[in-house]
């Protein structure tokens, strides 16, 4: 038995590299705080700017200030973990809850990619309404 044990476990853990095995739990996340980030902008009737700050960090502002986030009364600010990657551009959202950007309103999907070492998650914003989805 616990030679069988052993033969799963070592075909198993390969699927389960440190930085992978968290890829997707970042990417719900990274979802759930695209939304949070609408509703504080909608709620407070402020423009909120949802900030990369780094290819590993991302935070949450109103006003030039970093806000606090309401479920853990700390700052609203991300360091992505287990040599996991960001890339796209920061997002705001104006106090109707729209998504805009430098030029204004969005008028194309945005995406931000989260890497792993063997694979990519997308998140697509949708111009007008803030639809936030993850993508296959």
């Amino acid at each position: 038995m616990v030679v069988i044990v052993s033969v799963l476990a070592a075909f198993a853990m390969p699927r389960f590299s440190g930085d992978d095995s968290t890829l997707v739990a970042h990417a719900q996340k990274l979802v759930r705080d695209l939304r949070h980030t609408q509703a504080m902008a909608n709620n407070r009737g402020l423009t909120h700017l949802f900030d990369i700050q780094s290819l590993t960090s991302y935070r949450v502002t109103a006003e030039g200030n970093t806000v606090t986030d309401p479920a853990t009364l700390q700052p609203f600010e991300v360091s992505l973990e287990n040599n996991l990657t960001l890339n796209g551009l920061d997002i705001g959202f104006d106090s109707m809850g729209r998504p805009v950007n430098a030029a204004g309103l969005l008028t194309a999907p945005q995406v931000i990619t989260l890497q792993g070492v063997s694979r990519t998650i997308d998140v697509r914003l949708s111009p007008v309404t803030g639809f936030v989805e993850l993508l296959p």
